[in-house]
């Protein structure tokens, strides 16, 4: 499963605030993280129009406005808000079941 982490840098989970300009995507297999991959993005470039970010289908974030929310959970995404900053730190979360999904709070 490939799994996408909003990174202005790719090692910390963007702040909310700040415009996204690249996804940390990682690779899990069986539990195991396998590859590590770095996207830089603009703000028009769509989510589905990159290859690799399309086949994610699980976003996490530190919160997103409603309208980018809708947009993703519109094409089939999961959306996943923690409180970590590290990336890596919110991955070992999710991939223990343990990250907080609230939807209202993204």
């Amino acid at each position: 499963m490939k799994i996408a982490v909003e990174s202005n840098d790719g090692e910390t989970i963007k702040s909310p605030f700040d415009v996204t300009r690249g996804y940390l995507v990682f690779e899990v297999v069986d539990d195991t993280l396998q590859e590590t991959k770095y996207l830089k993005v603009n703000e028009t470039t769509s989510f589905s129009q990159i290859d690799y970010l399309s086949e994610c289908k699980t976003i996490i974030t530190r919160g997103m406005d409603n309208e980018k929310r809708e947009r993703f959970r519109e094409e089939g995404f999961d959306i996943f808000v923690t409180f970590n900053t590290s990336a890596k730190n919110a991955l070992d979360s999710f991939v223990k079941e343990t990250i907080i999904n609230q939807l209202e709070f993204v």
